[in-house]
């Protein structure tokens, strides 16, 4: 039987509407450099790495999003991720996604990285 183990984010009150936020976190399989994205109060969370190259996508600390605001953008080529499901629509890796993440958003705010 596998386990499941979670490992604390932050609050959801730590990440404003429409921004971003990275994290790295040492689980049980290693670091893993990740971003949540807020919407609307809806938060999603990928793996901060470009499925074009593997490097990580941010421009600076915490910022991975388009000048518009309206796609996750890649900071070494510009290519440009859907919010909702991280489809890579334009640049070098077109068709490709990013890797979503497992995260649980408890009825305190916390939120968490789930991984088995």
């Amino acid at each position: 039987m596998t386990s499941m183990a979670n490992y604390f984010l932050c609050h959801e009150s730590e990440i404003s509407n429409d921004t971003t936020r990275s994290f790295n976190v040492v689980t049980n399989q290693g670091p893993v450099e990740l971003l949540l994205l807020k919407q609307q109060d809806t938060i999603r969370g990928y793996i901060n790495s470009c499925p074009h190259l593997g490097i990580p996508l941010n421009w600076q600390p915490d910022e991975f999003l388009s000048l518009e605001g309206t796609h996750i953008q890649c900071s070494t080529h510009g290519a440009l991720f859907n919010l909702d499901d991280g489809h890579c629509i334009a640049g070098p890796c077109s068709g490709q996604s990013l890797t979503a993440i497992d995260i649980e958003q408890q009825s305190d705010g916390k939120i968490y990285l789930q991984q088995q």
